[in-house]
């Protein structure tokens, strides 16, 4: 499992610091103190140095004692027990005043770690703060072993080695004394080869009875989304939009809001909401990245009734669907997408099946986005984004990375399709196509992740260039060959930074023209998208209004970029032509297509550059809208998610 999976791959790298033999770099180490001895490695690189215990017993289920140690300029420091950033516990640590706190974690994707409550720590002696260091001492019961991406127990070896990693970051953590606290990206990051046979001690549970802190140190975390009714709202309604929604609380950021528009919280305390989807009853549906599904039933005035969890999977990060019929649920995990039998009055599921497998276990892209063609129910849709940046491999189709794929649930053989075999193209060369929708023709439509970090014969282009996209997809029903221009093609959106050559907004553009593959190539064999977005945006979601007038796009906000962009729901005027298709109003040649609608009051406040709370700013996700056509809409910040619903005052 370990060994296909990746600690932060996309994100600001640092020097690996394996012992250059292949052996452990680990030895041992004793405290007098508590009279523990570790299995310890120190790097010299971050200044830190991490320690293990364990009992002489190592069957899995078995604790474990981690001790960290760190320079105090290490506002935090992480430890990987699987030596990955995502899908392994993690044990996060910071000093509080002159003790510390130490936080049980678990990633899903590249984001910021959520509360794991499948691991419990608890501080021992040693824990302590001064002026040059920090140290926490804690026992983990839970850490050992876990639930990999494929649903399968995986526990460390005990009596062998096994590879670590550690990150640090140098900004505070938002507050010191909750273990549930957000922290900002990692300024660097390692992986190492560690001995844990060496770390069994003799009288490890006496030890750890003898050296517990007796005093809490920390404020719990708060890890479960309430599953009690909520009361029902008492305020009247404006339009079609709530003043309030009993048990909301107030919004976690302040936003703006386009004339003519009003927004309601109606729900708070989620774990990074992601898609919607409401059933045949009105029920919403709302994937929690790294939890499951969660299931409310909604009042007639927008309001959540109550709400409970629906599915409890914790592989579940991003994609869900339903079957036309109602009767049927889809959501996808990195690596599977998986079906249950759904009633929707009763809100309970079914037993599982698995549907698709063999999807990318790792790279940058981590979402699985479905869509069932509502014109033949028998489809359903699946978006592939690539492995990296620039994902080269992703040039031949076969791979089955940077595409969108449709399977037939008629057909599904058992076991399930494998993704990159089985089923048919709907286009590929779309580098990371997060959100999908239909139209009213049936006719499927998404937005693209562009690149980062882009260059023009050598020149830095990357600030406003390239282009994020809207696509024009097409019918499902048939196989759709078509290249959309990843690795190679991609738009412009600020011409002025090209030096070597004049382009319009829109024009495809690579950034290192050669005889095999330039401008020129682009143009003649890869499909245009219908309207470039902003750069850096990041576009994931995607849906109209019931008359198509208008594409309503979540952005996510930017990665990298300085200063930050995104973070607000856009709106994109449509028309309908003369041959009943329908298109952006704006040509491609524009960069006013998309009009702001919900937006952070200081877009430079939010946080990008990769996991973080995003401090300052909300961050939209997902969206729906109810058969009353109101707009809901998730905003996946940190362990206090959203949700939102939208529309015209």
């Amino acid at each position: 499992m370990r060994s296909v999976q990746y600690f932060g791959s996309a994100l600001a790298l640092a020097g690996y610091a394996f012992s250059q033999d292949g052996k452990a770099a680990s030895s041992k180490v004793c405290d007098k103190e508590t009279k523990i001895c570790y299995s310890s490695y120190s790097d010299k690189d971050s200044g830190m140095t991490f320690g293990i215990a364990l009992p002489k017993n190592v069957t899995d289920p078995y604790d474990a004692i981690i001790k960290i140690t760190a320079p105090i300029a290490n506002q935090w420091a992480g430890f990987s027990w699987g030596g990955n950033m995502v899908w392994n516990p993690l044990s996060v640590a910071w000093p509080n005043g002159k003790s510390g706190t130490i936080s049980a974690r678990f990633a899903f994707g590249i984001s910021l770690p959520q509360p794991y409550d499948q691991a419990e720590h608890k501080l021992l002696k040693g824990t302590k703060t001064n002026s040059t260091h920090w140290t926490v001492n804690a026992l983990c019961q839970g850490c050992t072993g876990w639930q990999s991406n494929e649903d399968v127990r995986y526990a460390l070896n005990g009596t062998g080695t096994t590879e670590f990693a550690w990150a640090y970051g140098t900004s505070a953590v938002e507050d010191p004394a909750r273990n549930d606290s957000a922290f900002n990206v990692h300024a660097a990051w390692g992986k190492w080869t560690h001995d844990l046979n060496a770390a069994r001690i003799d009288n490890f549970a006496t030890l750890v009875k003898s050296n517990l802190l007796t005093a809490p140190i920390a404020a719990p975390i708060a890890t479960t989304l309430a599953t009690s009714a909520l009361p029902a709202s008492t305020a009247k309604a404006a339009a079609a939009i709530p003043a309030s929604c009993s048990g909301a609380g107030s919004p976690v950021f302040q936003g703006v809001l386009a004339s003519g528009w009003k927004a309601t919280k109606i729900a708070g305390g989620l774990t990074s909401p992601r898609s919607i989807q409401f059933d045949t009853a009105g029920n919403m549906l709302v994937v929690q990245s790294g939890k499951g599904i969660s299931y409310y039933v909604m009042g007639d005035d927008g309001c959540p009734k109550s709400n409970k969890m629906l599915v409890s999977l914790n592989s579940l990060n991003h994609g869900i669907a339903l079957s036309v019929d109602g009767k049927t649920l889809y959501a996808s995990s990195m690596t599977q997408a998986y079906s249950w039998p759904y009633d929707a009055a009763a809100g309970t599921v079914g037993t599982r099946t698995t549907i698709i497998t063999g999807m990318v276990n790792g790279g940058s892209h981590l979402t699985r986005t479905l869509a069932i063609a509502p014109h033949q129910p028998n489809l359903l849709v699946v978006s592939h984004g690539s492995n990296a940046n620039i994902d080269a491999g992703a040039a031949d189709k076969k791979t089955a990375r940077a595409i969108v794929k449709v399977f037939d649930l008629s057909a599904v053989p058992s076991g399930g399709y494998n993704y990159a075999s089985g089923g048919y193209n709907a286009g590929y060369g779309l580098r990371n196509e997060v959100g999908i929708t239909f139209d009213n023709n049936n006719l499927l439509w998404g937005v693209e992740n562009s690149g980062d970090d882009f260059k023009r014969n050598g020149k830095d282009i990357h600030q406003n260039n390239p282009a994020e996209k809207l696509h024009f997809i097409g019918d499902v029903t048939k196989p759709n060959d078509q290249w959309y221009g990843y690795p190679s093609c991609f738009a412009v959106w600020q011409p002025s930074d090209f030096t070597d050559k004049t382009f319009k907004v829109g024009d495809w553009f690579v950034q290192t023209p050669s005889t095999t593959m330039n401008d020129d190539t682009c143009n003649a064999q890869a499909v245009k998208p219908m309207l470039p977005l902003f750069p850096h945006s990041a576009p994931i979601d995607l849906k109209f209004d019931a008359d198509n007038t208008n594409l309503y796009v979540t952005y996510h906000g930017s990665w990298n970029r300085v200063p930050t962009t995104g973070f607000k729901l856009v709106q994109v005027p449509f028309t309908k032509g003369a041959d009943g298709q329908y298109k952006p109003t704006a040509p491609i040649t524009s960069t006013t297509g998309a009009v702001d609608i919900f937006w952070n009051t200081d877009v430079t406040k939010c946080a990008g550059n990769g996991p973080s709370f995003s401090s300052g700013c909300f961050r939209p996700a997902g969206l729906a809208f109810d058969k009353s056509g109101r707009l809901f809409m998730t905003s996946d910040t940190s362990s206090n998610g959203e949700l939102w619903v939208l529309g015209k005052s």
